[in-house]
């Protein structure tokens, strides 16, 4: 068991009580419960072998998109969007699972096809994941699985003339249907249109740039030490989900923002590290979990300081949403397993 890896996962679900402590008391008990479910996923992930996981992760594909076409049929969520599948005590949202899922099957793929064999089946279904979870909507999940895809594809050593064919077929694909989709679901412009108010400093900000507004109000009054979980956190949107980051800074002061800012940095540390001394599939699974984990951190504080628009992505770890804390525990489970396994394994070429 990697102690490093262990340490920080508990560390960042400690700090997400304390940010989730101050911005919604009443959420506290309901955020334990998920915080031990999230700690039986971590189990989970580490008892079952990878390879296993490796063989099977077309059907773990396959379940996943009927779990995403099932969302649009029964799902819920706020505003009639169709997100969450109703389990009674959990609402699970397939998209989070979409994430490690596309990340088993890519590896998968080019372990059994080599890098050097057509991607197009496997952009396709990379592509369908992220079209159906656009038409929920919920475009910046869409979006990263996506970039995710695409950096596995790219870190894989898939040629890039493969890369840029599969990916202006995409682009002349989707092109005739972007303007519908916008004029449909115009929270999407409208997003880019408040943070592009935001940057030019309108007097009277939109919902989402207020929010923005508020969450950086909440880094300033900190200071250095914090507030404590007892301070008075300024007004702030999603303050226990989306803009989680502010309201453990705020508690913590920024030394606890740069504390959770230097524990998503080990765990990019060791995923990569895993991803070196396992340059085979499994080499690969640790990096696309890596990247899953700490690109959505880096999306999520980025939208809180300002520098990007707000995206809906939640702080792995940290954030109040139950089905991102499963996910993310499942997903350092099973690093800690490779990282269990890599002293055993040796350096395995790409099969043909």
């Amino acid at each position: 068991m990697d102690p490093i890896l262990l340490l920080s996962t508990l560390l960042l679900l400690a700090f997400g009580l304390l940010g989730v402590g101050v911005a919604e008391p009443d959420l506290l008990p309901n955020h334990l419960l998920r915080i031990a479910l999230a700690l039986v996923a971590l189990a989970l992930g580490f008892v079952l072998p990878p390879e296993k996981l490796l063989r099977h992760a077309r059907l773990l594909l396959l379940a996943t998109l009927g779990l995403l076409l099932l969302v649009l049929f029964v799902g819920n969520g706020p505003g009639g969007v169709r997100r969450w599948l109703d389990l009674g005590p959990l609402n699970f949202q397939p998209s989070e699972l979409a994430k490690v899922a596309l990340v088993f099957y890519l590896a998968s793929f080019v372990g059994r096809k080599g890098n050097d064999y057509p991607i197009v089946g496997a952009a396709a279904l990379v592509g369908l994941t992220a079209g159906l979870v656009l038409v929920e909507p919920d475009f910046a999940t869409a979006l990263f699985l996506v970039t995710l895809g695409a950096l596995l594809f790219i870190l894989a050593g898939v040629p890039w003339r493969r890369l840029i064919m599969v990916s202006l077929a995409g682009a002349l694909a989707l092109a005739p249907f972007s303007g519908v989709y916008l004029a449909r679901f115009r929270y999407v412009s409208e997003r880019f249109t408040s943070f592009l108010d935001y940057l030019q400093g309108e007097a009277n900000p939109t919902q989402t740039a207020y929010q923005v507004l508020q969450a950086q109000k909440a880094l300033v009054l900190a200071g250095p030490f914090g507030q404590g979980p007892s301070g008075n956190l300024p007004h702030l949107p999603e303050a226990h989900n989306d803009m989680v980051f502010a309201s453990v800074v705020f508690a913590t002061g920024w030394l606890g923002g740069l504390m959770v800012l230097l524990l998503y940095f080990l765990l990019f540390a060791r995923g990569l590290s895993l991803a070196l001394r396992l340059p085979g599939p499994l080499g690969l699974v640790a990096l696309g979990l890596t990247l899953d984990l700490t690109l959505q951190a880096a999306l999520n504080i980025g939208v809180t300081v300002g520098f990007l628009p707000v995206t809906g992505v939640p702080l792995p770890l940290v954030s109040y949403g139950g089905s991102s804390l499963l996910v993310s525990g499942f997903a350092v489970g099973v690093m800690m397993r490779l990282a269990r396994e890599a002293p055993r394994k040796g350096v395995q070429p790409w099969s043909s």
